[in-house]
């Protein structure tokens, strides 16, 4: 079995018959059929229903498209990685929390392209946990995110810590972090959120149970703009907070005795498998 059949079979698949893929392929109608018919007899299965309008995948059919479809992809993949060896091209699509996305990315991606600009880049955000799955079901190439997944199939990059401080306004008087966490209304992101979580955390170590208004607000943008206000306190990352309380736009309330809970990890992961071209090696070269 070779590639050349491998498209065959994945194209009468999409086409939904031998008459149209014939016709895309430019190959000979009857040739095609005969050669998928072998495929099917060295397979000893049947991977298509056959009817007057064409043909629909069978159950092992539908199997066998799926890894098809990959082995194709992947040869694509490797040929495209071969050619490129030392020329970057092509895109890479990166995902990032929020935080890390306006803190340290506009500089690295900035001068990425500098250096590299026949390379589409493309960032996403969302919150930690989305990312993960992303990653390992190939949506995007790698991302950014503040807690160890801990799965075998993705590889981790150091890129810097960071920290999780308490935030307010700066017209709030603070007296001690309980009543702090009792008595104000907490900015959050939705649940997914390493934020959130960490939170969900703090609160317990101080045996709070809930808050008296917890607010969910899924920007970062938009907490910072509500917590300077004077709507609630907030629990984020120094790194994005400091030159705010530098400022004098926010005020800081550092905890002791938190490590475990406010410290992060930012790292970059992505697959051990994926392919690496010079697009994604440089990328890497750039974090480390």
């Amino acid at each position: 079995m070779d590639l050349q059949v491998l498209r065959f079979f994945v194209t009468v698949a999409q086409e939904g018959g031998f008459t149209a893929a014939s016709e895309k392929l430019h190959y000979a109608q009857s040739n095609l059929s005969t050669r998928v018919r072998q495929m099917e007899e060295e397979l000893g299965e049947t991977l298509f229903y056959r009817n007057k309008r064409g043909v629909t995948l069978t159950a092992k059919g539908e199997l066998f498209y799926e890894y098809a479809s990959r082995i194709l992809n992947m040869s694509e993949e490797a040929m495209t990685a071969m050619r490129d060896m030392d020329h970057a091209r092509g895109s890479l699509v990166i995902g990032s929390i929020e935080a890390t996305a306006l803190g340290e990315l506009p500089r690295l991606f900035a001068d990425y392209h500098k250096e590299y600009p026949d390379v589409k880049l493309s960032l996403t955000t969302d919150m930690n946990d989305v990312f993960v799955d992303k990653v390992l079901n190939r949506e995007i190439d790698g991302a950014f995110v503040a807690e160890s997944p801990g799965r075998k199939e993705l590889h981790e990059l150091f890129v810097k810590k960071d920290r999780l401080v308490l935030v307010t306004s700066t017209q709030e008087e603070i007296s001690n972090l309980r009543e702090l966490l009792q008595t104000m209304p907490i900015i959050t992101f939705p649940e997914g959120s390493i934020f959130r979580r960490r939170l969900e955390l703090l609160l317990s170590s101080h045996g709070i149970i809930s808050s008296s208004q917890m607010i969910i607000l899924n920007s970062l943008g938009a907490q910072m703009v509500n917590i300077t206000s004077g709507l609630g306190v907030g629990y984020l990352p120094e790194s994005i907070i400091g030159p705010y309380a530098e400022r004098g736009l926010m005020k800081r309330f550092d905890i002791e005795d938190t490590d475990s809970i406010s410290e992060l990890n930012i790292t970059f992961i992505y697959r051990r498998d994926h392919i690496m071209d010079a697009a994604f090696r440089y990328f890497l070269e750039k974090i480390g």
